[in-house]
């Protein structure tokens, strides 16, 4: 309870006044200095006190209203540093830009935002806070030294053996696990007792569930001797150690020092097995439990110590060898509970049928929690009126007020800092669904994890504190990947209850306006209209948080006009987070432009035509999502100046180039698609600076790469922290096709080679290679953390990498290889036929789309071939005929369609086959949003639903960025209709009609790359166009760039185009194709 809400806020601000030069700086002035000063001596003489307040205001209605003044005052207090700091980052920004302009820009600009704009606040501020101060001693503030637990909390408990016995209400599952988990002998600790915990969050019934198992004959007849202690919050050693001896002997114990009393309790529990149970524990602290058990040193074997504690981290500091974690009620068990305690002994059948229909929706809205489900039905005991029980149902929260207090004593016992990040919570909906990547990003985005004289990532640093809410029972986990969660109901209403009205969930429209202290707002756009939440906000000047939820009604609800948002965001200069996603709108309001301490900005899904370069100027931006704006084509020029930018989400927009610039933004820690522009925009080497780049980074259009260098230029082997990589080049007329050309495509083959990622890389995907061969790099088994590989759409391979090599691949992915005819030892082994088991760890193996294959080479291994395969599955591959492979596995399911093969792998085969039943295929990654990005399959649905091993992901997306497809989508169409669909896919390579490319122009981009041609044609590429002579022939490979360049009678290495009749719809071998010349136009 020592934990303040509100100290955590005076410190960070002490701390940035004490350490930031650059505001020393800014305040040099003599006002701006002085009330620098005044503002950090309030805040200094205020945060002792601070703990006190915040019980006292449970009680006393005076201290409450000085603790609302004083946390608004705290409040603006931030505003004022961030305003200070952000003047600081404007001056950085224009430093950066140089030149004596600038700094005279700096000079000028600077000292009438401090002396015009920002003193007149800080005045106003620091006489609030010390206005507060002054009445510390008025209402009799003092100190807070100790936290003590309540009394209403010492006395409810009941010893269990005078607990009321009767049936047990569910939970029969649980019991016999737990009793069986203290009669067995499996696990003992050598010397020590074996610890089992008891895990889950308040009300859920851990004591209850202990408290039977305690009674139970089984268990008593076990133990020799059995202590129940109450340990409760304040957990001491000598304390409790001496309650543990007086409940063995039923007397009392006069010693008063810890080592003899450890002595006399060892001696007592001499060889004896015995059970001690501690209810309700808190202690986190290794020193106090290594100290406490000393007294149970040489136990008898078998004696067991039963922990109940809502904290994981509890579990670990005990070191218990077994950890039950309990589950919530279903809504069965909850309504059997209600009317046990409502009814009594009447039978759930002869209960009234109006009652038991209302009864059953209560018992849902408990959500699982027996504690809300006693609750309830103390209400409605012999109540047989169907009018009380609606009452009870329509205000269902107001019916479970009583449980906040056993909640909020996992509240109270947060450090400071969890406390604002769970007080912040309250701004989501009941049920919601959040992913850990949205929340910390939001709570980056007001600040709430900055820690002083830390250099650890933000992100890292939210992670953690959600890992400890999650731990201790704030939250619950919806998947093994810890990466979507949901606060119980009776949580979200606690997080209410402690944010006050400076959190405010607008559900209705019912409001007309939020209280004007309010910091943060949300509301469900399914439930009220924009402009009407919009209205509600315009008296709270110092709101920071915008956030819609939910998905709107229809489309009406989505309107948001400029006449709206205008006069709105001028008033609202304090914003942090601001979520626009999915409003129909199509041009950001200039108003925007005043938002200059917003962090955090949701464009998503919405109609914007173009981001303006105003944008630029939000110099605070650290989160910019601008996910499936479908008509958003290019960035403004100057991003380069959102120098604090640390994620740019682009999945599913369009754009045709990144700005050239984009490696200023060093803070960059997730960039969702780096896009290659045709001879301008940013090229591969800006990547190279963007150091911090993690997660899963996409490099789009790679066939307008035109020097191979370029891509050695990219520095990924030099980006450790990404997890997943996808390389796509776009087969369209701008790319190399058969009949079309790219007058300055090169080598794909040497550009793959270049873009040899880091050995940790985690996920891979190529689509739409048109390289004839893959780089040696690809299958090295120096890769030895990659667990996914997808290779699609790779028209012009005859051969596989040695994939077989990657010791950690789990699932791999081979589709659309239009020409390959062959599957070999070399995609087991590669070169080295003596290397290890191939494929060692391969779980899932996928082959689609391959019109040529028709012959599969295994190797004879005495252990078989793909140990650990689960699934293989080959669809539409219509020439594999020859024998199946032998040796697979016999638990492996085989997946057969549309393949010849599976009429010849009948016969003996012991492995489970299935010739109709063709899954989904897992979710495209490059189709993968914002928050896929941090799942392991880039789809959080597949990661539940489908059978595919979680971590992996299949891709097949079409030339069109905007347009993903499923690799299994022709499956449903009937199968005359697959057939005539893939026969026009398979012939697509040789019936494209000859294009040519527009004239262009090479960028300054290339600047550094010019000296690779020859000197002499140089001149000519800046400023000629090149178009094909159809009168001169030559050959090429795949991919290559051996074409001849022939302008003014001078021959370069470049491009060439291929004929129409390169490639032959069934043609085994490297296509031989014709070099076109190039002449002046």
């Amino acid at each position: 309870m020592a934990n303040s809400y509100l100290s955590s806020c005076a410190n960070v601000m002490v701390e940035r006044i004490n350490t930031s030069q650059e505001l020393v700086e800014l305040c040099k002035g003599k006002s701006s200095s002085a009330l620098l000063k005044r503002l950090k001596v309030a805040l200094v003489t205020a945060n002792p006190v601070l703990a006190d307040a915040e019980q006292r205001a449970e009680h006393v209605r005076e201290v409450k209203h000085w603790l609302t003044g004083i946390k608004d005052a705290f409040f603006q207090a931030e505003d004022i540093l961030d305003e200070l700091q952000t003047e600081a980052l404007r001056r950085r920004v224009v430093a950066e830009a140089g030149g004596l302009g600038g700094l005279f820009q700096n000079l000028m600009a600077g000292r009438e935002a401090i002396q015009k704009k920002i003193e007149p606040k800080m005045e106003k501020v620091v006489r609030l806070l010390e206005h507060h101060v002054k009445h510390i001693d008025v209402i009799g503030l003092k100190e807070y030294s100790e936290t003590r637990e309540p009394q209403w909390r010492q006395a409810s408990r009941s010893r269990p053996d005078d607990l009321p016995q009767g049936r047990l209400v569910g939970r029969v599952e649980d019991k016999l696990a737990l009793v069986n988990l203290l009669l067995s002998d499996d696990e003992i600790s050598i010397g020590k007792p074996a610890v089992i915990s008891v895990v889950g969050m308040p009300g859920v019934g851990k004591t209850t569930l202990t408290e039977i198992v305690f009674n139970d004959n089984r268990v008593t007849e076990h133990f020799v001797v059995k202590m129940w202690i109450s340990a409760g919050i304040n957990f001491n050693v000598f304390t409790v150690t001496k309650a543990v001896l007086q409940d063995i002997t039923s007397s009392a114990v006069n010693t008063e020092d810890l080592p003899s009393l450890q002595i006399q309790l060892k001696k007592t529990l001499s060889g004896k097995r015995f059970l001690l149970v501690l209810d309700d524990f808190w202690s986190e602290s290794d020193s106090e439990w290594e100290s406490f058990q000393v007294a149970f040193t040489d136990a008898e074997e078998g004696s067991k110590i039963v922990l109940t504690t809502r904290s994981e981290i509890v579990s670990t500091v005990a070191k218990a060898e077994k950890i039950y974690q309990m589950k919530l009620m279903t809504n069965e068990e909850c309504w059997e509970l209600i009317s046990r305690f409502a009814f009594g002994n009447i039978s759930v059948g002869s209960i009234n049928q109006e009652l038991e229909g209302i009864g059953k929706r209560i018992a849902e809205q408990c959500k699982g929690l027996p504690l809300a489900a006693r609750a309830i039905a103390s209400h409605l005991r012999s109540k047989p009126n169907p009018d009380d029980w609606y009452a009870v149902s329509k205000n269902f929260s107001s019916y479970t007020n009583s449980i906040l207090p056993v909640l909020k004593l996992s509240y109270d016992s947060l450090p400071p800092q969890l406390k604002r990040c769970f007080a912040l919570c309250s701004i989501f909906p009941k049920g919601h669904v959040f992913d850990r990547e949205e929340l910390v990003l939001l709570w980056m985005a007001i600040d709430l994890l900055y820690q002083p004289r830390s250099s650890r990532r933000l992100e890292d640093i939210g992670n953690d504190y959600l890992g400890d809410l999650v731990a201790q029972s704030f939250f619950q986990r919806l998947d093994i990947t810890m990466t979507s969660f949901v606060m119980h109901d009776l949580m979200n209403d606690l997080a209410k209850a402690v944010s006050g009205d400076f959190c405010f969930r607008l559900e209705d429209d019912n409001i007309p306006e939020i209280p004007s202290t309010t910091r943060h707002f949300s509301f469900s756009r399914s439930q009220c209209d924009a402009s009407v939440a919009f209205r509600s906000i315009c008296g709270a000047e110092f709101l920071r948080t915008i956030l819609p939820f939910n998905s709107p009604t229809s489309l009406e609800s989505l309107q948001l006009t400029e006449k709206v948002l205008n006069p709105l965001l001028n008033a609202l200069s304090g914003l942090r987070i601001l979520s626009l996603s999915h409003y129909q709108i199509t041009n950001l309001p200039k108003s925007l432009k005043g938002l200059k301490l917003l962090r955090y900005l949701d464009l998503s899904s919405t109609k914007i035509k173009e981001l303006p370069e105003f944008v630029c100027t939000l110099c605070n931006l650290q989160t910019l999502l601008l996910s499936n704006c479908r008509d958003l084509t290019s960035l403004p020029k100057s991003i380069a100046e959102l120098i604090n930018l640390r994620l740019l989400d682009l999945v599913g927009t369009p754009l045709v180039e990144m700005p050239p610039g984009i490696k200023k933004l060093r803070s960059l820690q997730k960039l969702s698609n780096f896009v290659i522009g045709r001879l301008s925009g940013a090229g591969l080497h800006e990547l190279k600076e963007l150091s911090h780049l993690r997660g899963t980074l996409r490099i789009s259009e790679l066939q307008n790469v035109a020097f191979a260098s370029e891509a050695k230029d990219a520095g990924l082997k030099r980006k450790p922290f990404l997890d997943g990589l996808i390389l796509k080049w776009t087969v369209k007329g701008s790319g190399f096709v058969p009949g079309s050309f790219n007058a300055l495509a090169c080598d794909q083959k040497e550009v793959l080679r270049m873009l040899e990622p880091h050995p940790h890389l985690k996920t891979f995907c190529i689509e739409s290679y048109q390289g004839g061969a893959f780089p040696k790099w690809l299958g090295d088994s120096s890769f030895f953390a990659i667990t996914s590989v997808t290779l699609s759409s790779c028209n012009l391979c005859i051969s596989l990498p040695p994939v077989g090599q990657l010791p950690s691949l789990k699932y791999l992915s081979i589709e659309k290889f239009n020409i390959l005819q062959k599957v070999g030892l070399d995609f087991f082994f590669g070169e080295n036929n003596s290397r290890g088991v191939p494929f060692q760890s391969l779980q899932i193996l996928k082959f689609y789309g391959m019109p040529r294959w028709d012959e599969w080479i295994c190797p004879e291994l005495e252990d078989g071939i793909f140990p650990c395969l689960q699934k293989l599955i080959i669809q539409r591959c219509p020439s594999l005929t020859k024998k199946f492979p032998e040796g697979l596995p016999s638990s492996t399911e085989v997946t057969i369609s549309d393949c010849p093969l599976r009429a010849v792998s009948g016969g003996e085969n012991s492995f489970r086959r299935s010739l109709t039943n063709i899954p989904e295929s897992p979710a495209s990654i490059p189709s993968m949003s914002r928050r896929e990005l941090s799942s392991p399959t880039g789809n959080p649905k597949s990661d539940a639903s489908t059978s595919a091993q979680p971590g992996f992901a299949s891709s097949s997306q079409s030339n069109d960025d905007n347009e993903v497809t499923s690799t299994s989508s022709l499956s449903s169409l009937p199968k005359d209709r697959q057939t005539e669909d893939f026969d026009q896919y398979e012939t697509q390579l040789g019936s494209l009609p000859q294009q040519f490319e527009e004239p262009a122009v090479i960028s300054a981009r290339y600047s550094g790359y010019i000296s690779d041609i020859p000197s002499t044609l140089s001149p000519y590429m800046s400023r000629t166009s090149l178009v094909p002579d159809p009168k001169n022939e030559g050959s090429i490979l795949p991919g290559s760039s051996s074409y001849q360049y022939h302008q003014y009678g001078i021959k370069s290495s470049v491009p060439s185009p291929r004929s129409s009749e390169a490639i032959k719809p069934h043609s085994t071998s490297t296509a031989a194709t014709d070099s076109l010349p190039y002449r002046r136009t």
